[in-house]
C-alpha cells in the first residue's frame, strides 16, 4: 500500500498548512466584535471533508474488503478520541481515584479540593510536607494544634534538643510536654498554608506527625465521606 501511505502522508501535511493558516489568521489583531463560531466549524468541516476526499481518492484502486476495512479503522479511532475529549473530565476523576486507591495517603487535587484514601490500617495519613521537607501525617481532629514528630521536625530544620518543651500535653501514653513552634509553611496536596501554630514532640513520644486543628480551621472546609477525606482550601 505504498499509495496510501503516501496519500495519508500528504493528506496530513495539508491539513497542517490548513490548521496554520487558520491560526494565522486568528492571530491577526481585529477589532472587538460579536464572534459567531459558525465559521470555525465550517473550516473543520472542510478540512475534514478534504482529507477523507484525500484517502479516498488514494484508494480508488483498492479492493472493496480493503476500502471497508480501512474506512473501519479510520472511524473507529476517530469515535475514540471523540469519545476520550467528551468524557475527559470524568475520566479523569476516575484516574485520580484509582491513584488514590493503589497509594493511600497521596493527596490528589482535583483543582478545588485535595482527596485522600483511608490507609490500610483505618486511619487517614496524608503526604505533606513541612518547610519543604517530606511529612506523613495522621488526620486528628482531636489535636488541638499540629504536632511534629522529632523526626519529622529534624528534617524540616529544627533540633529537638534545643527546643523548650514547656507545654502540658496528654497523650493516650499520659502526661507529656511539647515545644510550640511557628511553621513557615505547610503543603497538602495544593493546600499551601503559611505561619501555621504547631508544636514539636520529645524524641520517642510520638511515631507520626498530626495533622491537627491549626491548620484544619484555616480549610473553608473538610469532611470524611467513607474512605475519603476530602479537604477544601
Amino acid at each position: 500500500m505504498p499509495r496510501l501511505s503516501r496519500l495519508l502522508a500528504f493528506s496530513a501535511a495539508l491539513c497542517g498548512v490548513l490548521a496554520g493558516g487558520l491560526a494565522a489568521a486568528v492571530g491577526q489583531p481585529v477589532e472587538p466584535v460579536t464572534m459567531d463560531n459558525t465559521g470555525p466549524q465550517a473550516a473543520k468541516l472542510i478540512v475534514l471533508l478534504v482529507v477523507l476526499a484525500a484517502i479516498l481518492f488514494g484508494m480508488r484502486q483498492a479492493r472493496l474488503p480493503e476500502i471497508v476495512r480501512s474506512a473501519g479503522i479510520w472511524l473507529g479511532a476517530l469515535l475514540v478520541l471523540v469519545a476520550v475529549y467528551a468524557y475527559r473530565e470524568p475520566l479523569q476523576t476516575a484516574g485520580r481515584e484509582v491513584v488514590a486507591v493503589l497509594v493511600p495517603g497521596m493527596a490528589v487535587n482535583d483543582g478545588e479540593r485535595v482527596m485522600v484514601r483511608r490507609g490500610f490500617q483505618g486511619h487517614f495519613v496524608i503526604n505533606g510536607s513541612v518547610d519543604g521537607a517530606p511529612v506523613d501525617f495522621i488526620f486528628d481532629t482531636g489535636a488541638s494544634v499540629v504536632v511534629l514528630s522529632a523526626d519529622d521536625a529534624s528534617r524540616a530544620g529544627f533540633n529537638p534538643d534545643t527546643l523548650d518543651y514547656r507545654i502540658p500535653v496528654m497523650t493516650a501514653a499520659g502526661m507529656t510536654e511539647v515545644a510550640p513552634v511557628l511553621l513557615d509553611e505547610i503543603a497538602v496536596g495544593g493546600i499551601r498554608l503559611k505561619r501555621v501554630r504547631a508544636a514539636i514532640a520529645k524524641p520517642g513520644d510520638l511515631q507520626t506527625s498530626l495533622l491537627g486543628m491549626t491548620f484544619l480551621n484555616r480549610l473553608s472546609g473538610y469532611e470524611v465521606r467513607r474512605d475519603r477525606l476530602v479537604l477544601t482550601p
